[in-house]
């Protein structure tokens, strides 16, 4: 049995909505991709702290060495050791930060909470990074000047402090 021959408005009608169908899914990949992109950070990537005051701060990739990089993801997994920053990833895992600063760099660092880079002078800006080894030397690897030194065992990196001098 032989169908009726569609009209002219109704192939063009099947189109749009063939072509609508298309867009909305693509829309749906495009957006999930997004989405789900800051979860996808691994192990030596860079994150910004974009809110602090939370109990599980905010964050989003970056470049690293950036003005924007806060911290060097050292390792994913269920818990940290201790001394390193963590941020929790949507998977529920958690993101092992180090601090990605160079000499020079100033530091907010709160009472309770997580410590990130701020520009001198800027109220908070409370200790500056007097230097950084890639070994875990601690105090050994720190210039006259240095206050507090931190530890870190992966990556191998020490990053000595002192008072913001602004």
């Amino acid at each position: 049995m032989s169908h009726p021959p569609r009209s002219r408005a109704g192939k063009v009608v099947g189109r749009v909505a063939y072509v609508g169908v298309l867009a909305i899914g693509f829309a749906i990949v495009i957006g999930a991709y997004f989405a789900l992109g800051a979860d996808r950070a691994e192990a030596g990537d860079c994150v910004d702290i974009t809110v602090v005051g939370a109990a599980d701060p905010d964050w989003r990739q970056v470049e690293c060495g950036s003005a924007e990089s806060d911290f060097l993801i050292a390792e994913v997994s269920e818990g940290c050791r201790p001394g390193y920053a963590t941020v929790r990833r949507d998977s529920g895992l958690r993101l092992c930060l180090v601090p990605d600063v160079a000499v020079g760099d100033c530091l907010r660092v709160p009472a309770a909470g997580i410590e990130i880079k701020a520009r001198c002078g800027e109220p908070g800006a409370n200790e500056r990074v007097t230097g950084v080894a890639s070994n875990t030397t601690g105090a050994a690897a720190c210039p006259p000047g240095t206050v507090r030194n931190t530890v870190y065992p992966e990556p191998a990196r020490t990053v000595c402090t002192g008072p913001s001098a602004e």
